[in-house]
């Protein structure tokens, strides 16, 4: 009885403090990169203007020039049931301008579905959607801008309605000389996902509420050394707001009631990413890049590196890319595969 009762006063004493752990901030999968290409030169493509750079990291970057279509399709090979997927499409709008639109998609299967008995209720499975469409101009040889509408779309449970938000993006790209290039580029403002879990669980913690995705100021730089050799450097600042849930015992007029107070806190963390990529043949390209995530907190270090093999057809200009990476979180590896076609 006496071991009963130590383990209750613990469970009470510490239920603030596990309600306050966070477990993330929204739309986490869309944060992980665009393509092999990317991925292996560690996401550091703000101010890269090569064949395969994407509006995804800069919307100005739907602006290059060109007269064919730009096409992408790419999987990662994930653990633990899950996958990750995305698609690309560039259409240049002569004379000066440019559309883009990317998909991103990530799903979870066989999640373990379990009642607060322990019992199995059967198996679920997740499904995130980020679709972006970007517009670009070229102002000058040297000036390029353009802005991105992003609409996320994500299905976590059958009981709780399609949870759904759009998100806007902003990017400039100037040409400093004929080698060297720098970039701004403004990410997920106002972005957000809605969830409504109130008929789930039934309680007022779960009514409709906004979850917000990070703003992400991203600063870059590219400079072609040769005209084999490029090397890309990126500087992000991240930030982030929360809610800290906490359950306290209030006195109210002389008697004990049980209080949730919800507190919104906002902090900032700083990524660092370099990338370089060395076309070693006409028909191979090596690339390599380093992310330090949350620089001055855990200070952790993803290495990636890849490469793309450009195949002997004229029509289309197809190419296959591949990317090995660590992941955000540490606890795993990634292998990624697309195809590139120029229509």
């Amino acid at each position: 009885m006496k071991k009963i009762l130590i383990i209750a006063l613990l469970l009470v004493t510490q239920k603030g403090l596990l309600l306050a752990q966070t477990g993330g901030y929204a739309g986490e999968f869309t944060r992980m990169g665009f393509s092999p290409r990317g991925m292996a030169m560690g996401n550091a493509m703000t101010a890269v203007t090569l064949p395969g750079s994407y509006a995804y990291y800069n919307p100005a970057l739907a602006a290059m020039p060109g007269e064919d279509i730009q096409i992408d399709i790419s999987t990662a090979a994930l653990q633990f049931d899950r996958q990750l997927h995305s698609a690309a499409i560039r259409l240049p709008l002569p004379p000066t301008a440019g559309l883009s639109f990317t998909l991103l998609n990530a799903r979870v299967r066989d999640i373990d579905g379990r009642t607060t008995d322990g019992y199995h209720s059967g198996m679920l499975n997740t499904a995130e959607y980020q679709l972006t469409g970007s517009f670009a101009v070229r102002f000058s040889k040297k000036v390029w801008a353009g802005v991105g509408i992003k609409y996320n779309h994500a299905v976590y449970h059958q009981q709780i309605p399609a949870s759904t938000g759009i998100g806007i993006d902003a990017g400039l790209l100037i040409h400093l000389s004929s080698r060297l290039q720098a970039a701004l580029a403004i990410r997920d403002l106002l972005g957000s996902v809605n969830i409504d879990s109130s008929e789930l669980y039934g309680t007022d913690q779960a009514l409709d509420r906004d979850q917000p995705f990070p703003v992400r100021s991203v600063v870059g730089l590219s400079w072609q050394v040769t005209d084999r050799w490029l090397l890309s450097q990126d500087t992000e600042l991240r930030f982030q707001s929360s809610t800290r849930i906490t359950d306290e015992i209030s006195n109210q007029n002389g008697f004990e009631v049980p209080v949730t107070r919800r507190d919104e806190q906002t902090s900032r963390s700083l990524f660092l990413r370099a990338g370089s990529q060395y076309q070693i043949h006409d028909r191979f390209t090596l690339r390599s890049g380093l992310e330090l995530l949350d620089a001055g907190s855990e200070n952790r270090i993803q290495p990636s590196f890849g490469f793309s093999v450009h195949l002997p057809f004229d029509r289309y200009s197809p190419a296959i890319d591949y990317a090995f990476r660590r992941e955000p979180g540490g606890f795993s590896t990634m292998h990624v595969f697309a195809i590139r076609l120029d229509i």
